[in-house]
C-alpha cells in the first residue's frame, strides 16, 4: 500500500491531509513535522482519514517537508549530469548541505536573489528519513524501507555564479537561498517492503517553459540509495524528517567548458576576477533563469502506477 500525504492550508493552520485523486481528506489528530507523520504506516495513515474533503484546487499545498531538517545532497550523481560537468567518470560519492529554509511549496515561486546572474535548476528525487541514522547503522538494498519513510519530488534551485564565483566556491551559500528547495507537491510513503522496487523504476522529468529539458530513470544513478545512506552515516548522524536530495541528471543550464575549467583552475584564488569571468563565459552560452520563467517538474513510477505529483515554480525577483 501507498499513500500520498499533503501538507496544506485552507485559510487556517497548516494541515495534513491524505491525497486522493482531486481531493484532500485531512487526517485526524496532531502532526507538527514530517516526523511525525511517518511514525504511522500508510494504513494507519488511511484509518486517521475522514469523511471530510477539499478540493486540491482549493487549498495552498505547502512542503511536505518540515523545517527543521537536515538536507544533504548528492552531486553528479546521475552519468549524462557528470560528464557535462567534466566529472566523468565518477569515483567517490559527491556530498554537500542545503539550508533548510530554502524548503518551500511545489507551487510558491522560486525568488531569484538581488545579483544573482546564473541561476539554475535541478529535478530530483528526495528519500525522507522515518528514523535515526549513524554510525552503527548498515543499510542495504533490503532494508532501505527501515530508514527511508518517504520519497517526494524536489528541485535543488543553484545559484552558480556564488557556487563558482564566490570565495572558495561557496557551494552551501549558492544552494540554500530561500525558495531553492521546492518541494512536493505531496510526500509518497510506501511500506517499508516496497521502497526498494519503488527506487528502482522513478521517471523524473523537468520543463522550462514548456521545454524538456531533463529526462531520467532511477536505474541511471550512480551511488545508489543505500550506498548514499552507509556514506552520510559514516560522517554524521541523520534524524528522523531529514531530507536527502539523490542527484540531478543532466540538462541543466551549466555545462562544463575548457575556458570554465580553465577560469577555475587559474582564478582559484582571485576571488575579484574569477566570478566575472565565469559568469561572461557561462552567460555567453546560455540563458540562464530570469522571472516570468516557467519550472515545470514530473515524477512517476514507469508503469505509471505510482504519481509523485508535479511542481509548477515561476521565477520572481528578489
Amino acid at each position: 500500500m501507498v499513500v500520498k500525504v499533503a501538507r496544506f492550508t485552507i485559510g487556517g493552520e497548516p494541515l495534513w491531509g491524505i491525497v486522493d485523486g482531486d481531493e484532500i481528506a485531512p487526517l485526524g489528530g496532531t502532526f507538527v513535522s514530517t516526523a511525525d507523520i511517518l511514525r504511522l504506516t500508510p494504513a494507519e495513515l488511511k484509518a486517521r482519514a475522514g469523511a471530510e474533503r477539499f478540493a486540491a484546487s482549493s487549498a495552498n499545498i505547502l512542503s511536505p517537508v518540515t523545517a527543521p531538517a537536515q538536507i544533504v545532497c548528492q552531486g553528479l550523481n546521475y552519468a549524462d549530469h557528470a560528464d557535462q560537468s567534466g566529472h566523468a567518470p565518477r569515483q567517490t560519492n559527491l556530498l554537500f548541505m542545503k539550508a533548510a529554509s530554502s524548503l518551500s511549496g511545489a507551487f510558491d515561486p522560486v525568488i531569484r536573489p538581488a545579483g544573482c546572474q546564473m541561476l539554475d535548476y535541478e529535478v530530483e528525487l528526495g528519500l525522507v528519513l522515518k528514523r535515526s541514522l549513524s554510525a552503527v547503522d548498515h543499510v542495504t538494498r533490503g532494508t532501505l524501507g527501515d530508514f527511508i519513510g518517504g520519497l517526494v519530488l524536489c528541485n535543488d534551485v543553484s545559484a552558480r555564479d556564488v557556487m563558482f564565483g564566490e570565495a572558495f566556491l561557496q557551494w552551501f551559500r549558492g544552494k540554500s537561498a530561500r525558495t531553492f528547495c521546492p518541494c512536493g507537491p505531496w510526500l509518497v510513503i510506501p511500506e517499508p517492503d516496497e521502497v526498494a522496487d519503488l527506487l528502482d523504476r522513478i521517471e523524473i522529468q523537468l520543463w522550462l517553459n514548456d521545454e524538456l529539458r531533463q529526462s531520467a530513470h532511477t536505474r541511471d544513478l550512480i551511488f545508489r540509495p543505500e550506498t548514499c545512506l552507509n556514506d552520510i552515516a559514516s560522517l554524521m548522524d541523520l534524524s528522523a524528517g531529514d531530507l536527502i536530495l539523490t542527484g540531478t541528471p543532466g540538462g541543466v543550464i551549466l555545462q562544463a567548458t575548457a575556458p570554465l575549467g580553465q577560469i577555475l583552475t587559474t582564478k582559484l584564488f582571485k576571488d575579484s576576477e574569477r566570478k566575472d569571468a565565469i559568469v561572461e563565459e557561462a552567460t555567453a552560452h546560455a540563458r540562464y533563469l530570469t522571472p516570468g520563467d516557467i519550472l515545470r517538474a514530473e515524477m512517476r513510477t514507469d508503469d505509471r502506477t505510482v504519481d509523485f505529483g508535479r511542481q509548477l515554480l515561476e521565477i520572481v525577483d528578489a
